[in-house]
């Protein structure tokens, strides 16, 4: 899988360091949150992080499959996420989208209820 600057992504810690937050993501890939990404602060941030935590990042690089990571940039609006399918919305269309997609995941719920019961029958 080829990250995409700005994708969101949930991964779990695998080393902290002095350089930063190696994290593990989905398909065998890690990244590295660097240092810089917490500023002046990075001494005392680590300590709110351990190994083995999941964590949700946003991809701010990928040069030559090395991907940095950024923890403080994930709510950037300038980091647009190409792989969000609500990334191209516009604000006047979003609550009209919104309740499609409430819609369409209560039929959802509501057909694998109906499933569970017929298999539970």
């Amino acid at each position: 899988m080829k990250y995409q600057v700005g994708q969101r992504v949930t991964g779990k810690i695998n080393n902290i360091t002095d350089l930063g937050i190696f994290v593990s993501l989905p398909q065998n890939t890690s990244g590295l949150i660097h240092h810089n990404d917490f500023g002046d602060n990075w001494l005392h941030e680590k300590r709110h992080y351990q190994v083995g935590e999941t964590i949700r990042v946003v991809v701010i690089n990928n040069f030559k499959g090395k991907i940095g990571l950024s923890k403080t940039r994930i709510n950037d609006p300038s980091l647009i996420d190409h792989t969000n399918e609500f990334s191209t919305t516009k604000k006047e269309d979003f609550l009209t989208v919104l309740a499609k997609t409430v819609a369409d995941a209560e039929k959802e719920i509501n057909k694998l209820q109906q499933e569970l019961t017929d298999y539970a029958s």
